[in-house]
């Protein structure tokens, strides 16, 4: 389920009703999108075309990292 405004969308991972949001990790360039879910958003950086652009090696770096949590809402509280 997303809600629309004009200027963002937010997404509500409660549509996940078979997974646990332990589990759910919602990754996007808008801090609004993951308003229903903040533990859940993995905020990143825009892309507009930079050859030196690193944020998705950070991004593969802190995805390995959840990979090992049991929550990964604990683990993002603590780096957001």
């Amino acid at each position: 389920m997303r809600t629309r405004n004009p200027d963002f969308y937010i997404k509500d991972l409660r549509i996940f009703y078979q997974r646990d949001l332990a589990d759910i990790v919602l990754v996007d360039n808008s801090v609004y999108s993951f308003a229903f879910q903040l533990d859940n958003g993995i905020p990143i950086v825009s892309y507009y075309d930079d050859p030196n652009d690193e944020e998705m090696l950070h991004l593969k770096f802190y995805l390995e990292c959840l990979a090992s949590c049991e929550d990964v809402r604990i683990k993002n509280r603590d780096a957001f």
